[in-house]
């Protein structure tokens, strides 16, 4: 059984802290070659994982190392690439030193210990409901300054085939999608936009404070980002799953080994939605594009199917609330 003091959603009668199991999402950010950086997270656990590596098939085994010391994340990739960094309650941890919400679950041994954190993470800001055109440039309500993850999956019985090129649109992230080359038109589609910043904090509920009243860093209305890492392929869950965006691979196939360079050339790109079975689904391996190659030499092929994907149930049935909207 649970103890501690439960915060809700304004509204409703979720409890965010005592529903959802997470880890907190504190850094996502572009690395390449060999580097560190350290965090101060106290109770907490830091722990690492990548995202868009990359290899040319059959040729080229690449590289990719990460590790954590202590709240001390160290890589060698290579080449660029994305690393997601969380923080997670510590197990059994000393919490006299801590002057935030902890909440302690005693059905497990040793007990686990859930904290509202007194820092920002990467929470829910805006959801967006569309049919994206090709080109089609949106702008979101997040300042370009403050670091921002945006997932996708389709509303349609289908994957969504959508990707975009994140840019700086007076001031703020803007999605600018994909262009009319293509197998399969994008289709109807949800993006949920998370970013280390709040919105709708409300006239009354509970409230962290950072360094002095002038700096909340947490409210009960905030819905945080929980993400896994798929390492290529697909997955299947009972609830919808959202990706993160981007073009994940450009494969060939010869049409006859005696004429290697004549065959079908595809790209396929991370999508969530539903695969042909009719399960909820994120893939690094929707299709979008596909061509005939006719070239005096076989085409380059390249993989980098690593991507991200969160759960989107706790998001679909709140983010009203959540969001003010």
């Amino acid at each position: 059984m649970s103890f501690g003091l439960q915060t809700f959603i304004k509204g409703t009668s979720f409890d965010v802290l005592a529903s959802m199991s997470f880890n907190f999402v504190v850094d996502i950010t572009t690395i390449s070659g060999a580097g560190s950086k350290t965090y101060s997270y106290p109770n907490f656990v830091i722990s690492a994982a990548l995202m868009n590596t990359f290899s040319a098939v059959g040729t080229d085994a690449r590289s990719y190392n990460v590790s954590v010391s202590g709240q001390t994340v160290l890589w060698n990739v290579a080449n660029a690439c994305k690393i997601m960094v969380t923080a997670t309650p510590a197990p059994g941890s000393d919490s006299s030193k801590y002057f935030g919400f902890a909440l302690y679950d005693n059905s497990t041994n040793p007990r686990t210990l859930k904290l509202a954190p007194d820092f920002t993470p990467y929470n829910l800001v805006q959801v967006i409901d569309l049919t994206p055109a090709y080109n089609q440039v949106l702008q979101t309500s997040i300042p370009a300054s403050v670091p921002m993850i945006a997932f996708h999956r389709a509303t349609n019985n289908s994957y969504d085939h959508v990707w975009w090129n994140e840019i700086n649109q007076n001031g703020y992230w803007a999605l600018q999608f994909r262009g009319n080359t293509g197998l399969f038109p994008m289709q109807p589609c949800r993006i949920y936009l998370f970013a280390k910043m709040l919105v709708n904090i409300p006239n009354w509920g509970f409230f962290l404070y950072n360094g002095g009243a002038d700096k909340m860093v947490w409210h009960s209305n905030c819905l945080p980002l929980r993400m896994s890492i798929l390492n290529g392929g697909t997955i299947t869950s009972s609830v919808p799953l959202a990706s993160t965006n981007g073009v994940t691979s450009c494969l060939f196939q010869p049409s006859d080994p005696s004429f290697p360079s004549v065959g079908t050339q595809w790209f396929e790109c991370a999508s969530g939605g539903m695969n042909s079975a009719g399960n909820y689904a994120a893939t690094a391996n929707d299709r979008y594009q596909q061509t005939t190659y006719n070239g005096t030499s076989r085409p380059p092929t390249w993989v980098a199917g690593t991507i991200g994907y969160t759960e989107c149930n706790y998001y679909d049935a709140y983010y009203r609330q959540a969001l003010g909207v």
